[in-house]
């Protein structure tokens, strides 16, 4: 779903869209690089229950959790889009099991959570922020 008045803003909010669908498809394959290539350099993530990561410490933080972790997603549902000028928010909810690399339980938790968007000078939108909670954890069974 997305909300846009005019097709300038629908074209904008269809490569918003595009760019979330990039990361929950890096997220699945554990494709490192092709997280960090849709985030602009000043992006800032404020995960549930942690300090505020960004720059360098964001990039290792993504790139730990990617190489240590398998992500199934159980539901990722696009909920708002909406673009004014150069910026854009995107709004979600899900539901995923991670599970350890090295052996252990998974677990599946759900959440929603809220993208913010910059279009960069070459007109591509990366994300600047994203914050997101977790309405729930389970045993590891979806």
């Amino acid at each position: 779903m997305y909300t846009a008045g005019n097709s300038a803003s629908q074209a904008d909010a269809k490569r918003v869209l595009d760019v979330i669908d990039e990361e929950v498809n890096a997220v699945s394959t554990g494709d490192a690089q092709a997280y960090l290539a849709i985030l602009a350099d000043d992006a800032v993530f404020m995960p549930p229950n942690q300090t505020s990561k960004a720059g360098d410490e964001l990039r290792i933080w993504l790139r730990e959790f990617l190489e240590g972790f398998s992500v199934k997603w159980l539901k990722f549902e696009h909920l708002d889009t909406e673009t004014a000028g150069d910026l854009a928010y995107h709004t979600y909810a899900f539901s995923w099991q991670v599970t350890p690399k090295v052996g252990g339980e998974p677990t599946v938790a759900q959440g929603k959570g809220m993208h913010v968007l910059r279009r960069q000078a070459d007109g591509a939108w990366k994300v600047v922020r994203e914050i997101w909670n977790a309405s729930g954890v389970t045993d590891g069974k979806p």
